[in-house]
């Protein structure tokens, strides 16, 4: 489980295949905002549960992170 600090802010995310996805906007209370890049919102929507924060990047969803990206696994790559 990823915690996040500030240090992640403007990081680029991508998912399982290396799509980038967004940046991180931010970071409050160790969770990380993500700012999507066009057409993101959509599934980041569809694997959000529908009581959570389409936009925020929950800790289980990140596979890793490097000094490069954070890599995250929205459940909807195959």
């Amino acid at each position: 489980m990823q915690h996040f600090t500030q240090e992640h802010a403007n990081m680029p995310v991508v998912d399982a295949r290396g799509e980038r996805l967004g940046r991180v906007a931010g970071v409050e209370d160790g969770e990380a905002r993500l700012e999507p890049a066009s057409g993101v919102e959509s599934r980041m929507e569809a694997a959000a549960a529908a009581d959570e924060d389409a936009l925020a990047i929950e800790p289980e969803q990140v596979v890793e992170v490097t000094d490069d990206h954070v890599r995250v696994e929205l459940g909807d790559e195959e």
